[in-house]
């Protein structure tokens, strides 16, 4: 059955910010190269705050370049100490962000004189400088930072580096990538970008390998949370295919699934996630437990919902319960199901999974009425009516009298006619609800043939029309072609309907069938139900 799901890429790309770049601390630590104190040092860092100064206030471009040229004069020559290293990497960081300069100008560009018409790496040498920086004193890498990560220049890079990937330019967005780490290997982006290029060169060791490295950056730092979680997702991904692959062999298998499991717990650790990001990672998660044969660790991941089902979302309450059967844990997965119901009692899934959980436990009692909720939403799925009969079924065998088991026998009978007399079929291969609209796709099959042959081989309730000529069934080309119009209402879980459509098929005859694809105007609709017209 369709999964009512919002359908999320799977490793798409955020874009960088300014305000998610920087480190994030709670108290500046210590940094004398901040506090430069050689008369030539305070000379230029006066120079270099002054084009800061103008370039913020964007209203003076040729003075940010006289005063840049003015602080990189200064530091002409020689080795710089760890202040003269600080501000002349923060004077060629600013002239990155000028137009016309790019990543490699000529030195004369910048403003130093030696050696002027040669061409200088800005990235590189920035990074060259910050690392003096950082090596003497290892508290300045939070001012570093600002030059490195908190500039428009990098950001640009960064952005570049993404939209290439995007628009599979995967050279370019190797190039943008690369210089990006080159000028700030502390910040994630540069790296899941590069992680990114390899996976979609199908080199997933290499992609793990970057997007770890990622997860590790982004760790230090709150402001890149949704990274980390990203690419935490992205590795765990990568160990979860491999563990499902056919190809990968059965050791190997549970090695990966093992690993996939790590990384999911990883990233349902994370504050802050909430929604499908969740629900989906804790479904992966238990998909990798079973894979490795922990049920116990699968059962433990779903104990939270199955105590509290009404805090989480429906779609995570769904993807436990199937867990839950899957490990072979009915009633865990019977109390999933009703939680799933109690958020969204619309749900034709969780309707249809809890009969036959019923079912499984011998509870057949409590089908019919599972049931009869079913078929209102999905009243075109032959299977939801027998599910109800087999229950009656087994309800016979525990009755005593005749009355008792004609009145049972006659409601068996009644919920198999309805399912097998089903003029049409209808199926489901996409539920995709979004922030506007809900996208409806599937199958409308006729079955106006068989629903006659059930019809005319049908047992009245009353048994004295047992032993009657039973009505031939009309032969298929007896049968003219119809169209069949559906109805769709989009609902919120109190039933109230927040978008209505209806799509019709082209004309059928019986044994043939015809797509369908439907898009309800609705926001925040958590379920729908359909109507099959006359």
């Amino acid at each position: 059955m369709a999964v009512f799901v919002r359908i999320l890429p799977a490793a798409a790309l955020l874009m960088a910010s300014a305000a998610s770049l920087g480190a994030q601390q709670a108290a500046a630590p210590a940094c004398d190269a901040t506090q430069p104190t050689s008369p030539a040092a305070l000379k230029a860092n006066l120079t270099l705050q002054q084009a800061l100064k103008q370039q913020q206030a964007k209203s003076d471009p040729a003075g940010v370049a006289k005063n840049l040229t003015a602080t990189v004069k200064s530091f002409d020559a020689g080795t710089p100490d760890a202040a003269s290293a600080y501000i002349l990497g923060g004077a060629l960081a600013l002239w990155m962000n000028q137009p016309g300069i790019g990543l490699t100008p000529k030195r004369s560009a910048v403003g130093f004189s030696s050696n002027p018409e040669a061409s200088i790496d800005l990235p590189s040498a920035i990074d060259s400088l910050f690392k003096i920086v950082e090596t003497k004193q290892p508290g300045c890498a939070y001012y570093t930072a600002y030059w490195r990560g908190g500039q428009q220049a990098y950001l640009d890079l960064v952005n570049g580096a993404i939209n290439a990937l995007n628009a599979d330019k995967l050279d370019s967005a190797q190039y943008y990538a690369t210089q990006a780490n080159k000028l700030y290997s502390a910040s994630p982006y540069g790296t899941m970008v590069l992680g990114n290029i390899a996976s979609k060169k199908n080199n997933n060791d290499e992609a793990v390998k970057y997007w770890q490295q990622a997860a590790a950056a982004a760790a230090g730092d709150t402001a890149y949370r949704d990274v980390e979680r990203q690419v935490l997702g992205n590795v765990a991904s990568v160990y979860l295919n491999k563990a499902r692959d056919n190809a990968t062999p059965k050791a190997e298998q549970a090695a990966a699934a093992k690993q996939a499991a790590e990384t999911y717990n990883k990233l349902l650790a994370l504050p802050g996630g909430k929604g499908q990001a969740v629900a989906g990672a804790r479904q992966n998660l238990q998909a990798a437990l079973l894979i490795a044969g922990d049920t116990a660790s699968a059962t433990k991941s779903y104990s939270e919902l199955l105590a509290n089902p009404t805090a989480y979302d429906y779609q995570d309450l769904l993807n436990a319960a199937v867990t839950a059967s899957r490990a072979g844990k009915n009633e865990d997965a019977a109390k999933l199901f009703e939680g799933v119901l109690q958020v969204n009692p619309y749900n034709r899934d969780a309707l249809f999974n809890l009969a036959v959980t019923y079912l499984n436990l011998g509870q057949n009692e409590k089908v019919g009425p599972t049931v009869q909720r079913l078929v209102a939403v999905d009243p075109g799925n032959p299977e939801n009516y027998l599910l109800a009969a087999r229950a009656y079924v087994d309800i016979a065998k525990t009755r005593k009298g005749a009355a008792a088991t004609t009145a049972v026998n006659d409601t068996t009978m009644s919920w198999f006619n309805r399912g097998s007399q089903l003029p049409v079929e209808v199926s489901f291969t996409e539920v995709s609800p979004g922030e506007k609209s809900v996208e409806i796709a599937g199958r409308v099959l006729d079955r106006r043939d068989k629903a006659a042959a059930a019809a005319a081989g049908s047992t009245t309730t009353s048994r004295t029309a047992a032993g009657a000529k039973k009505a031939a069934a009309p032969a298929k080309s007896a049968l003219p072609p119809k169209a069949v119009t559906l109805k769709f209402d989009a609902i919120d879980k109190s039933g109230t309907v927040l978008g209505s459509q209806s799509v019709t098929v082209d004309p059928l005859v019986p044994g043939k069938s015809a797509t369908f694809r439907v898009s309800i105007p609705a926001a925040n609709a958590v379920a729908y139900r359909y109507t099959i017209a006359d």
